[in-house]
């Protein structure tokens, strides 16, 4: 029966609760707003099947990628927050009668994964979603899609990939497996949901309006200094809502060291405890595609670097390969490309005040203002230094185009 002692030793990927033939484990919330199972042990009959495939208690084999690539799509980085990369990969298992698997903003601000059938309801995956998503029912549904003989596109986290590889492993005898293909993507951590949900009821309470509508990385003003934009319906009386500016506008823009939910989470604070110590970094996900943002762009391709974004790609199987057929991508040197992404680092410490911050979190008044005294704050001369650098690749991008 699975049991978690330690909060670090659960990712939170739900293949535990998916196979467990008699259904007595169910996920459960903790205080800092991460999502735990729980087994009834009074209904579980002890077949070890949620021990088994538990990613964490029995990981995948590493592996290295077959290929370090670099490019973006031209048809969708105007809209993707990085090169696009994503949405060509979507297209061509829709194109086929397929269906695609991704984490999306639902209308009550909660982030889940959900199933998309058309391009119109993929382009709700596209862009990062710095919340761990729910799964539901999405590893039944990705089975019982595989069982109908479709091909299915499967996009999440490395650990809900991983958890999925898991789950569908003990069912291999029942599907065709050479139907599913995974994408995930460098990533460095993720907030819980209880902790977005109440940031969201904050920024609806400060702003007198619901909010519709979330972009976490905005490459409006540019890909590399982005924003974060929050969409809402307008004030309680039919009006705009105010910006940070004082202009009125049915959203508010901020940079995203300026917005503590975003700060905090660059700074590592707000990530789920496994996190810090990942067991399906670096190669252990199984995932077939591995998509990041190609920060070193600069020094890996150069001629990319207009600040539209760039997508970094991992290709770990030939099954991964042959769905970026067409797209114009360059190989690159491993260890430049990658340099520059934390989501490839095998680690992050835990922040000293993580234990602090969570602790008081639920008897904050003004929660803006009590995750903002949690932001560190860089020197004067860095951020100036910041500033003039965003100038800079702001003037750059407007000459290029």
């Amino acid at each position: 029966m699975i049991t978690i002692i330690d909060s670090a030793a659960c990712c939170g990927c739900t293949a535990c609760v998916n196979i467990c033939p008699v259904q007595c484990i169910v996920m459960r919330r903790d205080r800092e707003g991460f999502d735990y199972p729980l087994a009834n042990p009074d209904r579980c009959i002890g077949c070890g099947k949620c021990e088994s495939v538990c990613p964490v208690l029995e990981p995948l084999e590493p592996r290295r990628p077959l290929a370090v690539m670099g490019g973006r799509s031209d048809e969708f980085v105007e809209e993707s927050a990085s090169g696009g990369v994503f949405p060509y990969v979507a297209r061509r298992v829709i194109g086929n009668g397929g269906v695609v698997f991704g984490a999306a903003v639902e209308d009550d601000m909660t982030v889940a994964h959900c199933e998309a059938g058309s391009m119109e309801e993929v382009n709700r995956f596209r862009g990062p979603k710095y919340v761990q998503s729910e799964l539901y029912a999405a590893f039944e549904d990705v089975h019982d899609r595989l069982c109908e003989g479709m091909e299915v596109l499967f996009s999440g986290t490395p650990c809900q990939v991983a958890g999925l590889r898991k789950y569908l492993d003990k069912k291999a005898h029942e599907l065709d497996l050479s139907s599913l293909v995974t994408v995930d993507f460098a990533c460095h951590g993720v907030p819980g949901p209880g902790l977005w949900e109440k940031y969201a009821v904050s920024m609806e309470r400060a702003y007198g309006s619901g909010m519709t509508g979330v972009k976490f990385r905005d490459k409006k003003r540019s890909w590399f200094h982005y924003d974060v934009v929050y969409e809402f319906a307008g004030s309680a009386d039919g009006n705009s809502v105010a910006r940070d500016d004082g202009a009125c506008s049915s959203s508010v823009r901020r940079k995203y060291v300026e917005d503590p939910y975003m700060a905090l989470f660059v700074q590592d604070m707000t990530l789920r405890p496994s996190c810090y110590k990942c067991p399906v970094r670096c190669g252990l996900s199984g995932s077939d595609l591995t998509l990041a943002d190609l920060w070193s762009v600069r020094q890996s391709m150069p001629r990319l670097d207009d600040d539209r974004g760039a997508s970094l790609v991992l290709v770990n199987t030939e099954k991964g390969r042959m769905l970026l057929e067409g797209l114009v991508l360059e190989e690159l040197v491993p260890e430049l490309a990658m340099g520059n992404n934390g989501g490839f680092a095998e680690s992050v410490p835990v922040p000293e005040r993580r234990k602090e911050f969570f602790d008081s979190l639920d008897s904050a008044g003004d929660l803006q203002s009590y995750m903002s005294g949690f932001v560190r704050r860089g020197a004067l001369p860095k951020r100036i230094a910041r500033a003039v650098r965003a100038a800079l690749v702001g003037l750059k991008r407007r000459i290029m185009r």
